[in-house]
């Protein structure tokens, strides 16, 4: 009886050990992708509660640790040199690689500064961002490819976006040639909205969406404009993530953990994506 209650304990040890190393296993092969992602903050000279907060948005990432933050545009409030050096200067001190998108107060010629100028202030400050492109595209490892697009008007301020067809072909092209990367599109204005406004609405979408229906390697769309939070998933299994406006209280970004292996990779639909609303 004692020899088969042993052999039993043995047995039994030698299955949770099995099951521990296989579990440890699985656990190995899968990977993390984390960045934030901060909206709308819509900085002045003048708001210094605003340039306080955005100091605590600096050591809230040194503990939340992403690999790249995103600014989603609508960085300052108006189309001002000295606010864009405001607002460049309050986030100087961000370790994180960043990356800015150009909202609709951000640069216009009718009455604020042109886009070329607001990017020389930017790529001025921001050691990740030296080309001086409205549009551009980074790789924050060798599975993800991160496109800014500007969906913005040069000459007027609209509360409309539009991608150009200049920029969708672009990105046709750039899909295109890298069918095994996931990529993660990031703009201003929403394609799928977290409600139904049209004054604030993104225009002549078919030809944007039509090009994006090709392709199956699109994982995620992050846009800010509408002050709310929301993550939505459309038929071809793409996150459309809304961000909150950091100029609100309670001054918040969101936090985005994409897990993935090997396996899942090339099937969106079947990756792990957890969206995470941070107080600063």
């Amino acid at each position: 009886y004692r020899e088969d209650v042993q052999k039993h304990r043995i047995t039994k040890l030698f299955l949770t050990s099995l099951f521990a190393f296989v579990l440890m296993q699985n656990i190995s092969f899968a990977d993390v992708l984390e960045f934030a992602q901060v909206s709308d903050v819509h900085y002045t000279l003048e708001n210094k509660v605003l340039d306080r907060y955005l100091y605590f948005l600096s050591l809230s990432l040194k503990k939340t640790n992403p690999d790249f933050v995103v600014f989603l545009g609508d960085n300052v409030d108006k189309s001002r040199e000295e606010d864009v050096i405001g607002f460049m200067r309050s986030i100087h001190n961000i370790n994180t690689p960043y990356y800015i998108v150009l909202g609709k107060t951000d640069a216009h010629k009718l009455s604020g500064i042109e886009k070329d100028i607001y990017l020389d202030i930017v790529t001025t400050f921001n050691r990740n961002q030296r080309d001086k492109e409205k549009y551009y595209f980074f790789k924050p490892n060798s599975k993800f490819i991160c496109v800014v697009l500007d969906d913005t008007s040069d000459f007027a301020p609209s509360k409309h976006g539009e991608i150009s067809d200049e920029q969708i072909a672009w990105l046709d092209t750039l899909l295109t040639k890298y069918p095994n990367k996931l990529f993660l599109i990031f703009h201003h204005s929403p394609l799928l909205p977290p409600r139904v406004e049209y004054k604030l609405s993104m225009l002549n979408t078919e030809k944007y969406q039509s090009m994006l229906d090709k392709h199956n390697n699109i994982l995620l769309i992050s846009s800010g404009h509408y002050h709310q939070e929301a993550v939505q998933t459309d038929e071809k299994g793409v996150r459309h993530i809304s961000a909150p406006a950091f100029k609100d209280i309670p001054h918040s970004y969101q936090l985005i953990k994409i897990i993935y292996d090997e396996k899942t990779l090339k099937s969106p639909k079947d990756i792990e994506v957890t969206v995470t609303k941070v107080k600063v």
